[in-house]
């Protein structure tokens, strides 16, 4: 499947987007609409602060066209993600830009005259009973007070969202549609065409030869572009400094974390117990040399099969497991995630050539639902990926069905708090599968297999991509220049010290893979999955064992949306992430699946 194009794509595996829009002549009337309405939102300008009435007339209103820039904005981003080459798509995506930007300065006037207000607002919130659900949005908004500046300014950073925005949209564009590789050649002399949609089934073969090829074909591809490439980071650091400097930050880190109220103690943690047990990814790179027979692992190594004949799993196959696996949640939630995945067309699965990389979920927001794409290529791997992002898609349709719009927006949660939700399901299904399947010796080996790939990604390329953003930003604090043979040389470094003697490292190529993470364009998202995998295994435990309350608890974490601030969140779910423990208990759980290899090795 890995070589169609989009038009040859069964309509069963992508994404129905005719609930959203019939057409693109809907989108287009509901674009008029939504611009024609700005001057009314302009009209609000210096009315919000009457009394607690008309703040909360502010508010339904405000809710109203947010979410109709939601939709539009979700249809459209959505149709390019999946089909790059869809050229109504992408002349609407820049239109919508504009569009978004001019809705982000038509309301830029809101905050600081609600500022203006000060402790009344929260005076207003105990009176008003529509303001209630407010009150956590007005909260955090006096706490931030200091990073708010005047109308005038705040109107200019909302006009900065389009043009600063084209850096990600760069980035998407060039390595998505632009970028081509070399086909990959097997151990027989056969290539196999390498997209973003394919690359994962030849770095998943049991052929080294295959492998070998297509790393080599897409880390060449990036290094053919690295100073195009590290040109546009670069573009998109200074950008945030910028930001930084303008909203009164020290630093881009603690910019990132303030609108959640995370504590920088949760970053040194993650960061402290990575550092701190990378001789266990020392013991998992030697033994998997050994299963695989080679002397030293090299880096195309990691994503190898230790088996030579795969389990294969149909994506109908997969929906069931993770349903079946999620049944401690009760049927609403499961028969919800159900036919989302199958009649609704959530998940857009089909691999085609036009597809962006990787895989995600967008929020859901007004008749858009949380849609989904992937390249499904029926192996455990994709099982894994599907049930992440199915907890993205399950967590977003919670918060949407339960809270107003300000909390409904990935902006307003930690992601943190967003990768739980992701990393709970790929938890509980391990887990289900492990006990269903105890006697498919071939399938828990596959499993142990995809355990630890997850981990290799968030639990070791995302806290090294961590490292990379805060030296890099830390460098642009300074004023010290970067170029891509920096960027390069600070991440040779890291991976050095990660792979340590048991890996056969290219150190050339494996330095350019700070440009293939479009997470860098949002900063220091990275470190966030290695929090979320430690908090999502310790609610998994206590759901799993049956733990008094600890269902109900995580139903509200997942209603609660952004309505708390990350920690309450995350103590809401039972979880202490001021704390180590749970970080070191996730890189226990590494440390057991390595000892099963190693175990392995010994036989």
């Amino acid at each position: 499947m890995a070589e169609l194009t989009r038009a040859q794509a069964p309509i069963e595996a992508t994404w129905k987007r005719e609930t959203t829009f019939a057409s693109w002549q809907a989108w287009d009337a509901q674009f008029e609409q939504t611009k024609a309405a700005l001057p009314e939102l302009k009209s609000w300008n210096g009315k919000i602060t009457k009394d607690a009435a008309a703040l909360a007339d502010w508010f339904e209103a405000y809710e109203q066209h947010a979410i109709s820039l939601g939709e539009l904005g979700g249809f459209v981003n959505w149709a390019v993600t999946v089909d790059g080459s869809d050229e109504q798509a992408n002349r609407r995506q820049g239109v919508f830009g504009a569009l978004a930007a001019d809705f982000g300065a038509a309301v830029a006037f809101a905050q600081p005259q609600l500022l203006s207000l000060g402790e009344q607002l929260l005076e207003w919130a105990a009176q008003e009973p529509r303001l209630v659900q407010y009150r956590h949005y007005l909260h955090n908004l006096l706490r931030l007070q200091q990073n708010t500046r005047s109308e005038e300014v705040e109107e200019l950073l909302g006009m900065l969202n389009d043009p600063f925005g084209l850096t990600y949209r760069s980035f998407s564009e060039l390595t998505n549609t632009d970028l081509k590789f070399a086909d990959a050649v097997d151990t027989a002399g056969e290539t196999h065409p390498i997209f973003q949609s394919s690359y994962g089934s030849s770095i998943q073969s049991v052929d080294r030869a295959r492998r070998r090829s297509a790393w080599e074909s897409y880390f060449d591809g990036y290094l053919g572009m690295q100073n195009t490439l590290a040109a546009m980071y670069l573009g998109n650091v200074k950008q945030q400094e910028f930001l930084r400097k303008a909203r009164g930050f020290d630093t881009v880190l603690e910019m990132r974390l303030a609108p959640t109220n995370l504590p920088m103690q949760v970053f040194n943690n993650l960061i402290d117990v990575f550092k701190d047990n990378l001789p266990t990814w020392h013991r998992y790179w030697a033994a998997k040399a050994n299963l695989l027979g080679q002397e030293r692992m090299a880096p195309y190594d990691v994503w190898a099969p230790i088996l030579q004949e795969v389990p294969k799993v149909p994506y109908a196959q997969a929906v069931e497991w993770i349903c079946s696996a999620l049944q401690p949640l009760g049927p609403d939630y499961v028969d919800t995630m159900r036919a989302g995945s199958m009649q609704e067309r959530w998940v857009d699965w089909v691999p085609n050539k036009e597809k962006r990389q990787g895989a995600a979920s967008s929020r859901m927001v007004g008749r858009k639902p949380p849609y989904i794409f992937m390249s499904y290529n029926d192996t455990v791997f994709s099982l894994s990926t599907l049930a992440h992002e199915l907890g993205h898609s399950m967590h977003s349709h919670a918060f949407a069905s339960h809270q107003p719009i300000v909390y409904n927006d990935y902006g307003a949660i930690s992601s943190t708090v967003t990768e739980t939700a992701s990393n709970f399901q790929q938890a509980m299904t391990r887990a289900y599968l492990r006990k269903e399947l105890a006697e498919d010796k071939n399938f828990q080996l596959a499993m142990v297999d995809e355990a630890m790939s997850n981990f290799h990604r968030y639990f070791f390329i995302m806290p090294t991509l961590a490292r990379f953003e805060e030296e890099v930003y830390a460098r642009a604090k300074a004023g010290k220049p970067l170029s891509a043979s920096i960027f390069n040389s600070i991440l040779a470094e890291y991976f050095a010290e990660g792979y340590g003697d048991t890996m056969a490292d290219d150190p050339v190529r494996t330095a350019i893979t700070w440009a293939q993470f479009l997470h860098l364009y949002i900063p220091f998202y990275s470190f966030q999955y290695a929090v979320g995998i430690s908090a999502a295994h310790a609610i998994a435990e206590k759901v799993l064992t049956g733990q008094s309350g600890a269902v109900a608890n995580y139903h509200s974490f997942l209603r609660a949306g952004g309505s708390l601030y990350a920690m309450e969140l995350f103590e809401l779910a039972g979880v202490d992430m001021y704390s180590k423990a749970p970080i070191e208990a996730a890189f226990r759980e590494l440390a057991t699946n390595v000892s099963v290899l190693e175990a392995l090795v010994a036989k």
